[in-house]
């Protein structure tokens, strides 16, 4: 039987196998749509600039080790060039998750370009009856704006917002996850996360805000916010941390800027490590702890390169 956690992994393979017209411009619909329609216990959120990474060399070299490690997914991607005719890992434009506090509720937004429902069914159709299947027939059903593909007894749901952006629940079999998800009505910026939101700059490659209090430095982290920022070869990542007062983002800016300056400076350091610990800054404003970097990408794949060598 293709189980529910097959079905979306197929999905989520079309998804990810179409290739984009467009790039930098489409990421952004993620983003728009997630800001739309998602609710207002959103107390994590997650963006990904996809075609942005996707350039990188950085990507391009660490992506392999990735699949390496992952032999279900690199397997599955393969399944998908193979039997679907077409090329994975040029399609996604972007990604933006939103999670409740423990993340185990939430939606996917994914902006795509030359995709419809159709291609995906196909594309489903063909993995299934490839793995096995005795009836890899994908049977599609409206619920307003919710479609339940089902295969067998499995079934998983998605959205569509406009005609480039699929919505999926965290739990794909969960039609009411994905009702609570998309039905938002702008109340984001009244979300416990919605005071990060506004703050950090979603341009970025990678960025992420959080309103879920954690233990630091024996002191309580009240979230933060922050991004990795790609662009003519340099990665700029710009992170703060919200403290409960001024006084404990100084005391654990302080401490983190003393630990840095040994580490920095210790014998034994990785010559390629050097250059990347002293362009970092550490420094408190207001109630937050501000850590800040920009370095050539070069710098980052030469560690890389240090540290698979053994040097």
């Amino acid at each position: 039987m293709i189980t529910a956690r097959a079905v979306a992994m197929g999905v989520a393979l079309c998804l990810i196998s179409f290739r984009p017209v467009t790039a930098r411009a489409d990421a952004a619909k993620a983003w728009t749509a997630a800001k739309t329609n998602l609710p207002a216990n959103t107390e994590v959120v997650v963006g990904l600039d996809v075609a942005t990474l996707a350039k990188s060399s950085l990507f391009q070299l660490a992506f392999p080790m990735i699949l390496a490690q992952q032999p279900d997914i690199k397997s599955g991607l393969e399944l998908v060039k193979t039997t679907c005719k077409i090329d994975p890992l040029t399609a996604i434009n972007g990604m933006v998750a939103g999670t409740d506090k423990e993340q185990k509720q939430g939606a996917i937004f994914i902006a795509v370009t030359g995709l419809d429902e159709a291609k995906i069914v196909t594309c489903l159709e063909a993995i299934a009856k490839a793995k096995g299947a005795k009836d890899a027939k994908v049977a599609v059903t409206k619920d307003g704006g919710i479609t339940e593909l089902t295969m067998g007894t499995d079934k998983l749901y998605l959205s569509w917002i406009g005609k480039d952006v699929i919505v999926m629940p965290l739990t794909p079999g969960d039609k009411a996850q994905l009702v609570t998800w998309t039905g938002g009505k702008k109340a984001l910026a009244k979300a416990p996360v919605g005071p990060s939101v506004a703050k950090v700059d979603t341009r970025s490659a990678i960025w992420a805000v959080s309103s879920v209090e954690r233990d630091l430095e024996g002191m309580k982290m009240k979230g933060g916010y922050g991004g990795l920022a790609m662009a003519k070869g340099k990665l700029t990542i710009d992170l703060h941390i919200a403290m409960p007062n001024a006084v404990d983002a100084t005391t654990v800016a302080d401490k983190a800027t003393a630990e840095l300056a040994v580490k920095t400076n210790g014998p034994g350091l990785a010559p390629a490590l050097k250059p990347l610990l002293e362009a970092v800054m550490i420094k408190s404003a207001a109630a937050e702890v501000v850590i800040k970097a920009s370095f050539p990408e070069g710098d980052l794949l030469a560690l890389a390169g240090a540290l698979m060598s053994g040097n």
